[in-house]
């Protein structure tokens, strides 16, 4: 039987990988883009948001660990990702 915290990483990593799939073939289909952004690189935010995300998958709680990537995801999108109209 596979460990149920490596189990609940590998579910959480293809959900994640559907998710961003998902994301960019419904941005390509609107004529969206992602748009330049403030850079992640050193974002007090979202260092604190994935180590939430990473408390919540060592703890085990599957609700736990989708509401902090789900606030991980939300944070990088409207931090850093937000799609733009193509002219």
């Amino acid at each position: 039987m596979e460990n149920t915290g490596e189990h609940a990483r590998t579910e959480l990593r293809a959900r994640v990988r559907e998710t961003n799939e998902r994301s960019r073939k419904g941005w390509e289909t609107a004529g969206l883009r992602p748009r330049v952004s403030a850079s992640p690189i050193g974002c007090v935010e979202c260092v604190a948001l994935e180590n939430a995300r990473r408390a919540a998958v060592a703890e085990g709680g599957e609700r736990a660990i989708e509401d902090a990537t789900i606030a991980v995801r939300s944070h990088f999108r409207d931090a850093h990702l937000l799609p733009t109209r193509r002219s």
